[in-house]
C-alpha cells in the first residue's frame, strides 16, 4: 500500500479499480483526470466509454468536464433496470471478446452504488464477471462508491478488483470492510493505493 495524490497518479496498467471514500474526498476528479488520459492515449476508433453516472450530472456530455460524445460507446446510463440489463450484456460481451483480438477497448465506470443496493446479487456477479475477464477483452472497469458498507462492498465483489483506491473513509469498520487502514485519516483528494 501506498499514499498518493489524485494530480500523481495512474492506473493505466491495471484493468479494474474500486474507488471509495466519502462525498468531496476526490474520486469523481480522480476518475475525470484518468478519462482525460484515455482520451490523450486513444483515438475515439481505439476506445469507448460505458459510464453509469448515476447523479446523472457528473460525466453527461453536455455538462463541462462530461464524457466526450464521440467515446461513447452507448449513452450515459443513469441507473434505470434497463441499465443493469445492459451491464450483463456487458459481461457476455467481455466472456465472448475474451476469446478474440477485441478492439476497441471498452472501458466502464459505474459512479455510485444505486445499483448495488437495488440489484446487490446481480450486480455483483456481473462486475466479477467482466473483472474476470477484463484483461482478456481488452476492458477495463472502475467502480466508486462513497458507502462501502458490507452489504454494499462484499469480500467477493472487492477481491475481484485488481486495485483499490481509498479516499478518505468515515469509519474504521468501512477500512476493515476495504482491507485499507489508515483511510479515516487521509486529506481530500489523498488516496491510499493498494494493489493485490
Amino acid at each position: 500500500m501506498n499514499k498518493t495524490n489524485k494530480d500523481y497518479f495512474t492506473f493505466n496498467v491495471h484493468d479494474s479499480a474500486l474507488v471509495v471514500g466519502q462525498t468531496g474526498s476526490g474520486k469523481t476528479e480522480l476518475v475525470r483526470q484518468y478519462i482525460r488520459r484515455l482520451e490523450q492515449a486513444f483515438t475515439p476508433e481505439q476506445m469507448k466509454y460505458v459510464i453509469y453516472d448515476l447523479k446523472v450530472v457528473e460525466f453527461d456530455p453536455r455538462w463541462e468536464g462530461g464524457a466526450k460524445q464521440e467515446y461513447l460507446y452507448t449513452p450515459v446510463r443513469t441507473g434505470k433496470p434497463e441499465d443493469m440489463d445492459y451491464l450483463e450484456e456487458l459481461a457476455q460481451l467481455a466472456e465472448k471478446r475474451a476469446a478474440e483480438e477485441p478492439q476497441p477497448m471498452i472501458f466502464i465506470y459505474i459512479e455510485e452504488c444505486d445499483l448495488a443496493v437495488q440489484y446487490p446479487e446481480r450486480l455483483h456477479s456481473t462486475v466479477t464477471k467482466i473483472n474476470a475477464n477484463a484483461k482478456r477483452a481488452n476492458m477495463k472497469l472502475i467502480f466508486s462508491t462513497s458507502r462501502p458498507s458490507p452489504d454494499i462492498i462484499t469480500p467477493n465483489f472487492r477481491d475481484s478488483f485488481d486495485l483499490r483506491l481509498s479516499g478518505t473513509l468515515a469509519s474504521e469498520a468501512d477500512e476493515r470492510t476495504m482491507g485499507i487502514p489508515g483511510a479515516t485519516s487521509l486529506q481530500p483528494h489523498e488516496f491510499i493505493v493498494k494493489e493485490l
